[in-house]
């Protein structure tokens, strides 16, 4: 089992079937993992199941990891539930690729072979299709923590800022229907930073604007609009509420990296969209902008389970992050996102598309917005953008929106030929 030419190729193989790899290393080496796609690889159990302290290599979307014994030359160490399997499918290098083997080829395959337990099974889907529980998610949550003192002095630990008052403004703006332009402009003039970055935005090549917008006015009026100054303000001014967490995703862009591709791609698939179908393109932005806020507020309440979250996704990045936050905090870092967002008073259709963005299928309140962010999500997941898991776009998912393949893939090239700007903008954060 040393190279792919002797296995049989296996096509749609079936989750449960599924078996694949991870490359780690500590001081000792690297070795090659291998484990079910359907579960969980507990680092606690690797480390106690073999005295050593290893830790996944960054992960590369571009370049799959085999799950065949002996295809890098690497001592390995496989799950004990994939060796009793009766048919395996094992991943190749070739993106989407399998081969055909059973769990007693797994142990005859390489020398340097060792058998231990260290997965733990999913469970179900932990992004539900309703917010009535989110509250009580919560309190069970931080009742646990409490009770077994994983966390001291909850009660500061869980302090949250009060929201700042740029925001607070654009909030109230936002909900008043007599608004004008004059009105936002005064708000974003008070926050020179703020300013300068939408000022930046605005004359970026992402636009094409000759001549260059010289006032918010003129950034407001000619180049982005009302709704999007509004949002790209009100997601800024959130945003920085929040410190950065000390520990992030190793192979993952920054936080912000993240959050200007997703708010860009977001905003541009809206506006392809149909005049009939198509959602308000600001909000659209906002909820891109603010699509992992999540990840902020678990660094700001949780950061020892944070610290674990990012090391059991960089063992699993074959998972949304959902599974992850749910293994270790019991709920996924949306529902804490947007319980604070709507108590912020943020608008409802940004709300939702955060909360709902990971369930399948999601057919309620602001669908739409939900769907478009689920799309844009998944769409730079693949290219490693956001944590989203690479994985073949459905049809579907894109003709429901009254979008096309083709215009999925010039948004994505617009995308990309603006990585210049994007990535110097998202610095600048």
């Amino acid at each position: 089992m040393t190279a792919t030419a002797s296995l049989t190729p296996y096509l749609n193989p079936p989750d449960a079937h599924r078996a694949r790899a991870v490359i780690m290393s500590d001081d000792a080496g690297e070795v090659q993992v291998i484990a079910q796609e359907s579960a969980l690889v507990n680092l606690e159990s690797l480390s106690k199941a073999t005295t050593r302290q290893l830790r996944p290599l960054p992960y590369d979307v571009g370049a799959p990891t085999a799950a065949i014994p002996g295809h890098y030359d690497l001592p390995v160490i496989v799950d004990q539930a994939l060796t009793q399997a009766r048919e395996l499918a094992l991943a190749t290098i070739e993106p989407g690729g399998y081969v055909r083997a059973r769990g007693e080829d797994l142990l005859s395959g390489h020398a340097d072979t060792r058998v231990v337990a260290f997965t733990d099974p999913l469970g179900s889907e932990p992004t539900t299709a309703s917010k009535a529980q989110d509250t009580q998610q919560i309190h069970s949550a931080i009742g646990e923590f409490t009770t077994l003192r994983i966390q001291e002095r909850l009660d500061q630990t869980l302090h949250i800022p009060p929201l700042p008052e740029a925001a607070r403004k654009i909030v109230a703006l936002h909900a008043d229907p007599n608004y004008e332009l004059k009105d936002l402009v005064a708000i974003i003039e008070t926050d020179p930073s703020m300013a300068a970055r939408i000022m930046g935005w605005a004359n970026s090549a992402f636009y094409h604007v000759d001549p260059p917008a010289r006032s918010i006015d003129d950034a407001v009026m000619r180049v982005l609009g009302f709704d999007t100054v509004m949002s790209m303000a009100l997601g800024l001014a959130l945003g920085q509420t929040l410190r950065l967490p000390e520990d992030q995703v190793r192979g993952l862009p920054p936080y912000w990296l993240d959050a200007v591709f997703t708010a860009a791609t977001t905003e541009a698939l809206a506006r392809r969209m149909p005049a009939d179908l198509r959602p308000n393109t600001g909000l659209c932005y906002l909820a891109g902008l603010l699509a992992n806020f999540g990840t902020l507020v678990l660094g700001h309440v949780f950061p020892p389970h944070y610290q674990k979250i990012c090391k059991l996704q960089e063992a699993n990045r074959h998972l949304p992050h959902t599974y992850i936050d749910q293994y270790v905090l019991k709920l996924p870092r949306e529902v804490l996102a947007t319980t604070l967002l709507e108590l912020w008073g943020v608008p409802q259709e940004a709300v939702d598309a955060i909360r709902y963005q990971y369930v399948p299928d999601y057919h309620g309140s602001n669908a739409t917005y939900v769907q478009l962010l689920h799309l844009a999500r998944q769409a730079l997941g693949a290219q490693g953008i956001t944590d989203y898991p690479p994985v073949a776009l459905e049809d579907d998912d894109i003709e429901n929106l009254g979008l096309t393949g083709t215009a999925l893939s010039s948004v994505l090239r617009d995308i990309n030929d603006s990585r210049e700007e994007l990535d110097s903008f998202a610095a600048a954060l």
